[in-house]
């Protein structure tokens, strides 16, 4: 016998998803709001979600950003996105953009809206095009 406490490959089966049942309604009881979904969809909101949020995080919190006496509930927000996504390990951040297809095409999109965002700002201060685009490649 392949399986020593089974009759039948098909009682391992039913053993092995009622062990899944079990594990899944763990995070039920605690309030997780299961969702089926494929691999590919997973990887592609995760990428949209919790490694876009850890990277921001990781982004501002290298700009040393710091509480001031009239700090907005948007700045609150985002010191303690800096606080929050900073305490996880480093290898955590780097699991989610080493394990995700997805990640790279993330950060490029970053940097694509940034580039954007800042060509906005700079053509209405009335620089001209070149200096725009040049400016804009510096980032």
């Amino acid at each position: 016998q392949c399986y020593p406490n089974f009759n039948t490959v098909g009682d391992a089966h039913i053993e092995g998803m009622d062990r899944i049942e079990r594990f899944l309604s763990i995070w039920e009881e605690e309030g997780c709001n299961m969702v089926s979904m494929s691999c590919k969809e997973h990887d592609s909101f995760t990428a949209n979600s919790q490694f876009i949020t850890h990277l921001m995080g990781r982004i501002l919190g290298a700009q040393g950003l710091q509480a001031t006496p009239i700090d907005t509930k948007g700045f609150q927000n985002v010191l303690k996105l800096v606080e929050t996504t900073n305490a996880d390990s480093f290898d955590l951040f780097y699991g989610l953009f080493k394990f995700n297809s997805h990640s790279m095409d993330t950060i490029l999109k970053l940097k694509a809206s940034m580039d954007d965002v800042v060509g906005k700002l700079l053509q209405k201060e009335g620089k001209n095009e070149d200096v725009a685009n040049a400016l804009k490649s510096c980032l």
